[in-house]
C-alpha cells in the first residue's frame, strides 16, 4: 500500500508574487495541491546578486498565500551568485548550484518538518537541489522536467547531471519527447518518468462570448483576429507570425501579439501588443479566431493549452514537443520556420468557415482533459506509487 502525501515541499527558483507575476504555471499547481488538502511549503531563494545589478526590490523573506481552502507557505531565503561561466575545468554554474542547495538546506533545518516528499521545479537548480536534500534528509525526491531545451545537460554534462539526479525517486514530464530525451541521454531510467502534459486553471481560462469582449478591449466586430501569447524571442516567432500575416495580404486579418522581448512583430493591422495580466489573456483569446504560436522549442506549451481553453483553432509546430496536447481534431501543424506554411495555414482557417468550427469544437473537447485540478491529482497518484 503506498503511502498518502500530506506535507510536500516545493524547490523552485521562481515563484510570482503579486508584484513579480512571472512565471505562474508553478503557482497554480501548487494552489491544486493545496486545495486538494495536502499541506504545501514553498522554497524559493532568491539572488541577492540579481536584485543588486537589476534594482529589483526583494521579496519578503518569508509570506503566505491564502486559497479558496487552505494557505501556502512560502520562503525565500537569500543567496548570492556568480556569473555563468565556463575556465577549463572551472564551472561557475556549479558554485551557484551550492549556494543555492545551502540556501534550502539552511531553510529546512530552520523549519524541522519531515515532509513526505520534495518535488523540484525543473533540473536546475531546483531538481538537483532536491535529489541532495533527499540524501541529507532521507526525503523522497521528485522533480519536473519542462525545460524546451536541453541546456543543463549540456552545460554540466551527461555524466555530470546524472550523478547529481542519482536520488530521485521519479520524474514528471511534461511531454513525451521531454521524457524520451532523459532515457535517450541516460539521465534517469525509464521507469521513473512519467508523462503529465502541462494543464490550466479552467476556471479561469474558458470561452466567453466574443462580441462581448471585442466590445469590451474596443476590437473591430468584423475582423478575422489572430492571437499569439509568448515572449518576443527567436524561438516563439512572432516575427515569423507577423510576416506571415504580412503574406496573407487581405486587410481583414488583424492580429493580437500579447508578450514582450527584442524580437518584435512588425506588421499592418496590430491591434494589440505587449504585455496583459495572466487574467486578461483569457478575454482577449475570447476575442481571437484562431492562436498562431510558430514555435521553434517546447516543454509543454501552456500558451497553446489556454487558447484551446477558449475555444480557438490552433496553427503551430509540427515538432514532437506538440504531439502531445495537439492533433488533427483542433489544430493545423506547420513547419514553424516556413513563413509560407504558416499563411497558407491562417488562410485556410480564415476562408472555411466549417474547417474553423470543427478545429475550435475540438480544442473545446481536448482541453477539458488537461485541467489543473485532474493534473494535480495524477502527480500526487504517481508520487504517492513511488514511496
Amino acid at each position: 500500500m503506498s503511502k498518502e502525501i500530506k506535507h510536500i515541499c516545493i524547490i523552485t527558483d521562481a515563484y510570482p508574487t503579486p508584484d513579480d507575476p512571472k512565471n505562474p504555471f508553478i503557482d497554480q499547481l501548487v494552489v491544486a495541491f493545496t486545495d486538494k488538502d495536502i499541506k504545501c511549503t514553498v522554497i524559493n531563494p532568491v539572488s541577492v546578486t540579481k536584485k543588486i545589478v537589476r534594482k529589483s526590490v526583494l521579496r519578503p523573506k518569508q509570506w503566505s498565500k491564502k486559497t479558496s481552502r487552505n494557505t501556502i507557505q512560502i520562503y525565500s531565503p537569500r543567496y548570492v551568485t556568480f556569473s555563468s561561466k565556463k575556465f577549463g575545468f572551472i564551472n561557475t554554474n556549479i558554485f551557484n548550484l551550492k549556494l543555492f542547495q545551502y540556501s534550502c538546506i539552511r531553510t529546512l533545518r530552520k523549519l524541522n518538518i519531515k515532509f513526505d516528499a520534495i518535488y523540484g521545479h525543473f533540473i536546475f537548480p531546483s531538481g538537483i537541489s532536491a535529489s541532495t536534500i533527499s540524501k541529507k534528509f532521507d526525503i523522497p525526491a521528485f522533480f519536473a522536467y519542462g525545460e524546451n531545451t536541453n541546456y543543463t545537460i549540456d552545460y554540466l554534462g551527461k555524466k555530470r547531471t546524472r550523478e547529481l539526479l542519482e536520488n530521485i525517486s521519479g520524474v514528471i514530464s511534461v511531454s513525451t519527447a521531454n521524457k524520451e530525451t532523459l532515457v535517450e541521454q541516460n539521465i534517469v531510467s525509464e521507469e521513473k518518468i512519467k508523462v503529465f502534459p502541462n494543464s490550466i486553471n479552467n476556471k479561469l481560462f474558458y470561452k466567453r462570448d466574443k462580441d462581448k469582449m471585442r466590445e469590451k478591449y474596443g476590437l473591430p466586430k468584423d475582423a478575422f483576429i489572430v492571437a499569439f501569447v509568448g515572449r518576443f524571442v527567436e524561438v516563439k516567432g512572432a516575427n515569423r507570425l507577423a510576416r506571415a500575416i504580412e503574406k496573407v495580404g487581405t486587410k481583414k486579418i488583424k492580429s493580437i501579439f500579447i508578450g514582450f522581448g527584442n524580437v518584435r512583430p512588425n506588421c499592418d493591422g496590430i491591434l494589440f501588443e505587449g504585455k496583459q495580466p495572466h487574467d486578461k489573456i483569457p478575454e482577449l483569446l475570447s476575442a481571437a479566431d484562431v492562436f498562431v504560436l510558430p514555435t521553434l522549442a517546447e516543454g509543454c506549451c501552456n500558451s497553446i493549452i489556454e487558447a484551446m481553453a477558449c475555444g480557438l483553432p490552433i496553427i503551430s509546430s509540427n515538432r514532437s514537443f506538440n504531439d502531445d496536447i495537439l492533433d488533427e481534431t483542433c489544430s493545423l501543424r506547420i513547419d514553424p520556420t516556413n513563413i509560407d506554411e504558416i499563411a497558407t495555414a491562417i488562410e485556410k482557417v480564415y476562408e472555411d468557415d466549417e474547417l474553423r468550427r470543427k478545429l475550435s469544437e475540438g480544442s473545446l473537447e481536448k482541453s477539458k482533459s488537461l485541467n489543473i485540478e485532474e493534473r494535480a491529482e495524477n502527480i500526487i497518484r504517481f508520487i504517492e506509487g513511488k514511496l
